[in-house]
């Protein structure tokens, strides 16, 4: 039967069957946009004794394990390599919010939180664990609408089934590369939508090893044979790498990172110079970096390709009305730089040296005054 509602389950190791494909399945990959279909008769049955021992494994209870099935020795994945897990995640309340089986990853690629990519590395082969996983290594403050709410502690019932070598890039045809690019981008503007955008520029610079050119060419291969690749199979793969340099431009700039960013702008430019993206993201770099005519060009430029943007036109306005008032300061500052000293008219000049000399008078009388008493009072107290 289809779950309607968060299905509750046992402390005990759970996996749950699949019904859907598996990229629908996005905890910890991507949103988890759908829910899967399991029954009452997934739970596990026959499950091995678990461990009472809990391992922290980075120090500071931010990832504890909980080994139920040892796995083979000294199979441990390595960095870029592919594995196939079966996993369950639910809360600690025993919700369930996401399951998968046989769903691929590539280790330390940000395919999957951080919290259950630093344990994958720490398992063998064949291993069934459970881990607790606290929220800065999870979704955070934020969450994953609807499922998991903010600040929620996952577990995860983890089996890793297989562990295959990174793919050769140079190898793959350019469907192939297509794909694991364009999985790769997805991934990196998942990341940006949460703000993470340190992860977010990670994601495409992998996406960009897949999708840029490779030393002796193209190929693409379809059962066993080689055939040419056409202008539009080019064309397709360049569109995508330059998707993919947009979008991590934006976040450079997010990061403050106006030199890489503006080098990614470029790129994308010289492929598309009316790409209006770049346009207006190239002015972003520049206002960062507190060129403001520099800043006002690239927005007329991006206005001249998308006149009812309005967006486009406010940062027009802003940039404008910036430019305005340091037109005025500078004028005032040379006004005051390069005018000559303001002449005092002679009867100001007598009038005021005849009040100073009327202080000073006023003042020298009243000291005399002052000790004119003070002499008086003396003679009088000892008459």
């Amino acid at each position: 039967k289809r779950i309607d509602q968060p299905q509750r389950i046992t402390p005990e190791l759970v996996t749950t069957k699949n019904e859907e494909n598996d990229s629908q399945l996005t905890n910890g990959t991507a949103e988890t946009n759908s829910r899967s279909e399991t029954t009452e008769d997934d739970t596990i049955k026959n499950v091995p004794e678990e461990k009472d021992e809990w391992t922290d494994l980075l120090g500071s209870g931010a990832i504890m394990k909980k080994v139920i099935v040892e796995g083979k020795s000294n199979t441990r994945p390595q960095r870029q390599e592919k594995c196939v897990i079966n996993y369950t995640c639910f809360l600690e309340d025993k919700t369930v919010v996401d399951s998968a089986e046989n769903f691929e990853l590539h280790l330390g690629e940000s395919d999957v939180i951080s919290g259950l990519d630093v344990s994958l590395g720490l398992m063998n082969v064949g291993e069934k664990c459970r881990l607790k996983i606290e929220p800065r290594l999870a979704f955070g403050k934020k969450g994953l609408s609807p499922n998991i709410p903010p600040d929620a502690v996952l577990m995860y019932d983890v089996e890793l089934v297989s562990v295959q070598p990174e793919d050769d890039i140079e190898t793959l045809n350019i469907q192939q590369r297509k794909s694991f690019g364009n999985q790769k981008r997805e991934r990196g503007n998942w990341w940006y939508s949460r703000g993470d955008n340190n992860i977010a520029i990670q994601c495409y610079r992998r996406a960009l090893d897949y999708l840029d050119e490779v030393e002796g060419g193209i190929t693409s291969i379809s059962e066993n044979k080689t055939n040419e690749v056409t202008d539009a199979d080019l064309q397709s793969l360049l569109e995508d790498r330059i998707s993919v340099y947009n979008n991590m431009a934006a976040a450079q700039i997010k990061m403050e990172m106006y030199d890489a960013a503006l080098t990614s702008l470029q790129i994308v430019l010289r492929c598309q110079p009316n790409n209006v993206k770049a346009h207006f993201r190239k002015a972003k770099v520049y206002m960062g970096k507190n060129d403001l005519p520099a800043a006002m060009k690239c927005l007329q430029k991006a206005k001249e390709l998308a006149p009812n943007d309005a967006e486009i036109q406010k940062e027009i306005n802003a940039v404008a009305k910036i430019l305005e008032k340091q037109k005025v300061s500078e004028r005032e500052l040379a006004r005051r730089m390069f005018s000559p000293p303001k002449k005092t008219d002679k009867n100001d000049r007598k009038k005021n040296e005849g009040r100073n000399n009327l202080g000073l008078w006023a003042t020298i009388g009243a000291t005399v005054a002052v000790g004119i008493a003070g002499v008086m009072a003396y003679r009088f107290k000892y008459a």
